[in-house]
């Protein structure tokens, strides 16, 4: 699929598939297209989207992310800790192959410490990976929220224990088999230095968690303030900002985007999505089987979250409650769509991160395992404990 046709492509076409096989008109098919294009929901996701790269590329072409690195080695002396700040700080930017941002960073530290090639590839990918079940500024948050028509913060706030989880068998199977080392200790002017240099340089990701998770802004606008400020206050020469706006306006993420909410729509004036529930029970296939493996094989098939979030979701609507959403079972559905990405072969951060530090594939599948596992089993006993209370 990626060598031949363009995702969005793909999608537009399963949407006509769907609109002609479920028996609706040309003319109504057409008009749903149309629809789903200008509507107010597909606009402001395109900007959103289009932004979040904007801003990633102008942090990355500002130096944002290697000053924040620096400075808060300034405050840790746990080497261990230091050696997947880079890789942490780099999950904040959504941008392709992220971890080759941080490779080169965790290489030097990882030699230090006589790393094998595959623990180095494990700590770097994992830990950039961390932040994309709840990060606001991740496409495949943003989509989940226009899918399902609910605010943001709520998606991020239902998806919290994912990340928690992630972090946690990220220390616990990964950095507690590293040994003990720490940096000589700092004078209080060095911390002090470091802390005002770490806010300095990371306000704009600072600004973002401020005003969308605390104040509750709309994504769009909140992006849009400092989208600006940061091209005001950003010292990057005039030819530069061109390239970075360049290379932020991509028409296959316009055209991903747009697919997906036509898709949806389809979907939704087809009637399939009222027959789907039906179909599976005939079958007795569990609800909860459907929510995890559809997303799973898809983003595994892929490895693309936005790939598993575009065609799933849309498809799950049924399951999850197109009035009211039960955001437990949309954490669970995201979980297993994320977990097929993460073990995904052609998956790109993983491809090039493995091949960076020469690692073995099957050395860094058997360190990915445990804590891919351990996610996956924090997800199902959620919606298991919440399918008790109710």
């Amino acid at each position: 699929m990626k060598k031949k046709l363009d995702l969005g492509s793909v999608i537009l076409l399963a949407s006509l598939l769907v609109g002609i096989l479920s028996g609706m008109r040309v003319t109504a098919i057409l008009e749903n297209f149309l629809f789903a294009l200008i509507a107010p929901t597909t606009l402001k996701l395109v900007g959103s989207i289009l932004l979040i790269f904007t801003l990633g590329n102008l942090l990355n072409e500002g130096g944002n992310l290697k000053n924040i690195n620096s400075s808060l080695e300034a405050f840790i002396r746990d080497r261990r800790v230091t050696l997947i700040i880079p890789s942490t700080l780099i999950g904040l930017l959504p941008v392709a192959a992220g971890a080759m941002l941080s490779a080169p960073i965790v290489e030097e530290s990882g030699n230090k410490m006589g790393l094998t090639p595959e623990n180095k590839t494990f700590l770097n990918y994992w830990f950039r990976h961390i932040w994309e079940y709840t990060w606001p500024l991740y496409p495949g948050l943003v989509l989940t929220s226009a899918i399902l028509s609910v605010p943001l913060y709520r998606i991020v706030l239902a998806q919290l224990p994912l990340t928690l989880s992630a972090i946690f068998s990220g220390c616990i199977f990964g950095l507690s088999r590293l040994p003990y080392k720490f940096s000589s200790k700092k004078g209080k002017g060095e911390v002090i230095k470091g802390i005002c240099s770490f806010l300095l340089s990371a306000w704009p990701i600072l600004a973002i968690i401020f005003f969308v998770l605390v104040l509750k802004w709309e994504l769009i606008l909140s992006l849009l303030i400092i989208v600006g400020f940061t091209l005001a206050t950003t010292r990057i020469k005039r030819e530069r900002i061109f390239f970075v706006l360049k290379n932020s306006l991509s028409w296959r993420i316009v055209l991903l985007i747009v697919s997906v909410m036509v898709f949806k729509r389809v979907l939704e004036a087809s009637g399939v999505l009222v027959r789907m529930p039906g179909v599976f029970n005939y079958a007795g296939i569990s609800p909860l089987f459907v929510l995890f493996f559809l997303p799973f094989f898809i983003g595994l098939s892929t490895g693309v979250t936005t790939a598993f979030v575009g065609i799933a979701f849309p498809i799950l609507l049924p399951f999850i409650g197109i009035d009211n959403p039960n955001l437990t079972y949309v954490m669970l559905a995201y979980a297993g769509g994320f977990t097929g990405v993460l073990l995904s072969p052609v998956h790109l951060c993983l491809i090039v991160t493995k091949d960076y530090f020469k690692a073995d594939f099957a050395g860094v599948y058997k360190l990915l395992l445990l804590p891919v596992l351990f996610v996956v089993l924090v997800a199902f006993m959620i919606v298991l404990v919440q399918n008790f209370i109710s």
